[in-house]
């Protein structure tokens, strides 16, 4: 008895052993160990982010969920406290509505779950629509999702770049080729963040519509004008000829600051054969002056666009053999002029076919200006260049399309307004009024306008019937004088439905050293000559192109500068000239 007394315990408690402690994978029992899960919860923000489960178990567990955005994996293990870590990482949300899921974990008999929440995501797209110009360029679209966004695009000509995801939101850089062809084009974006997707409808206007304006409907809206001068018309070698007269590479900026100052139109002066190899214009050289085109155009400004001096090939040698001395040009030497003029134009026109009409020709500038050689020829010559406009409107409305309608501009002989009047009425024009305009200068009276030093031709520093008495005043030109040209121009051209150009002007500002000079009265007279300028060819149904070479070495000199935009800022310096434009321009009545 006492042995079976004695053998019972010890079978009790083998029997006990085998019952409630089960052997676990590492040794241990799920019955001596308190199974916990901590926490029983999990909350995730939207952007998504890891978290930290831990689970207590005399037996392995398995942690696991159906939910495809969260990842398990684990992250530690203690034999001794029989404790396992695991990461928990949820994805970023990509939907708008809070989202749940379970996590099981289970330990031999043992289990529980844990809740799971993720606050919901954001998506938006913003704008939804874009719209660019012909030129195209770049916009930005913002897309708000802790995804990074899959941007795709319906067109070639549209491409889209993705930016970084920072704080919940990219930026998307949407690009538009610029559109060359006579109609708008339309395509969409498709921006996809995980299930969730959206569309961006774009539009890009036409190159060119057909053009309805005629030269009178434009004419009322391009003044006042300022000129891009000493820039593209300077010569030099490729493109570097744009900064050898002056220092400043012509940017969107600087057009914009012309824009900002007032202007409504820009003349483009250009050098185009000495740009060219074998008689064809460099493609390097048409693309550089189709952008400056397109800074205009791009700020709604209208745009003359011609072929200026050009080394003299046309405007000296088409109306002389030398340009040293005077000698008669012969038929062969007009006829291969006329061939070139038209090659010229032929490609100019064809490369810029589809610009509407804010954009314009000019054939030539000053032709036969020299004094030296043509002063007393204006009459004999005139009939030549008649044939070469002629020539220049021939070869532009060859090219078609929006050309065949496009404003163009023929220069009057040596583009003076009494030799114009005189020797170039409306019937010598090469075609009826509805898109021609007719181009003169006018930088009367040259010793108030052009450039003097103290060593020089004794310069005029006041201008206008209210500065008479003074011995620097002008010998002719006043307000009477300049009247009776503007007069002119409004009977020949104007009043016959011919708009006029001044394609050039200027007064030149000067500091003032002379003894007996005044500078306040100086200042004031070029205030006053830009003012009656502008107020006058309002009036009279022309539009005036302020001379302007970026030559601020002149500034603060006797000999003076025409200078009213630095372009190195650019910022107005020609104070006194642009508040005579601004009030000129205030003052003038369009008569049509």
């Amino acid at each position: 008895m006492k042995f079976h007394r004695f053998l019972f315990p010890l079978f009790f408690i083998a029997a006990l052993g085998g019952t409630s402690c089960s052997s676990s994978d590492d040794g241990g029992s799920d019955s001596d160990i308190e199974f916990r899960v901590s926490p029983t919860a999990l909350s995730f923000s939207a952007a998504g982010e890891s978290k930290t489960l831990a689970v207590v178990s005399g037996k392995t567990p398995s942690v696991t969920s159906q939910a495809s955005w969260l990842t398990i994996a684990e992250a530690s293990h203690s034999d001794k406290l029989s404790s396992t870590s695991y990461s928990v990482t949820a994805d970023a949300n990509p939907t708008t509505a809070d989202r749940t899921a379970t996590i099981q974990v289970a330990a031999g008999s043992n289990s529980s779950t844990v809740q799971v929440t993720q606050k919901a995501g954001t998506f938006a797209v913003l704008p939804t629509e874009l719209t660019f110009s012909p030129a195209g360029g770049a916009q930005t679209v913002t897309v708000s999702s802790y995804l990074s966004p899959e941007v795709t695009s319906s067109a070639g000509w549209l491409t889209a770049a993705v930016g970084s995801v920072n704080g919940g939101s990219s930026s998307v850089t949407v690009t538009a080729a610029q559109n060359t062809a006579q109609t708008s084009r339309t395509a969409t974006l498709t921006v996809k963040a995980g299930t969730l997707s959206a569309t961006v409808s774009v539009t890009q206007a036409a190159a060119a519509g057909n053009i309805s304006a005629k030269a009178a409907d434009i004419a009322r809206l391009m003044y006042p004008g300022w000129n891009l001068g000493n820039t593209l018309e300077a010569t030099g070698n490729g493109l570097n000829a744009e900064t050898s007269w002056q220092s400043t590479r012509t940017t969107q900026q600087i057009i914009d600051a012309v824009r900002d100052a007032g202007f409504r139109s820009v003349r483009i002066p250009c050098s185009w054969d000495i740009h060219s190899t074998s008689g064809i214009i460099d493609a390097n050289w048409m693309a550089r002056v189709k952008e400056v085109v397109d800074y205009c155009i791009n700020d709604g400004l209208y745009v003359v666009l011609n072929d200026h001096w050009d080394n003299g090939w046309i405007e000296v040698l088409g109306f002389s053999k030398s340009s040293s001395s005077y000698q008669a040009v012969d038929e062969s030497t007009i006829t291969a002029k006329i061939a070139r003029l038209k090659e010229i134009w032929t490609q100019i026109a064809t490369a810029f076919k589809d610009y509407d009409e804010h954009l314009l020709f000019a054939g030539l500038n000053e032709p036969f200006q020299e004094y030296s050689l043509f002063s007393s020829r204006h009459a004999v010559l005139t009939p030549i260049l008649i044939r070469y406009n002629t020539a220049f409107v021939e070869a532009v409305r060859a090219t078609g399309g929006n050309n065949s309608v496009r404003t163009l501009v023929v220069q009057g002989p040596s583009t003076d307004i009494e030799s114009s009047v005189s020797h170039m009425p409306a019937s010598k024009l090469p075609e009826a009024a509805e898109y021609l305009m007719v181009e003169v200068h006018y930088y009367d009276p040259g010793q108030f306008c052009g450039t003097y030093d103290a060593t020089g031709d004794k310069a005029c520093y006041y201008w206008g019937a209210s500065n008479h008495g003074s011995d620097h005043n002008p010998s002719y030109g006043e307000e009477s004088y300049l009247r009776d040209k503007f007069t002119k121009l409004r009977n020949t051209y104007t009043s016959q439905g011919y708009p006029v150009i001044i394609g050039e002007y200027a007064a030149q500002q000067r500091t003032l050293t002379a003894s007996g000079t005044d500078q306040t009265k100086h200042n004031a007279s070029v205030k006053y000559y830009y003012q009656y300028l502008n107020q006058q060819a309002v009036a009279n149904g022309i539009i005036a192109f302020a001379w302007d070479t970026n030559y601020k070495a002149g500034l603060g000199t006797e000999a003076g500068s025409s200078t009213i935009i630095d372009r190195t800022v650019p910022t107005v310096v020609g104070t006194n000239a642009l508040e005579g434009i601004r009030a000129g321009v205030a003052a003038g009545t369009w008569p049509y």
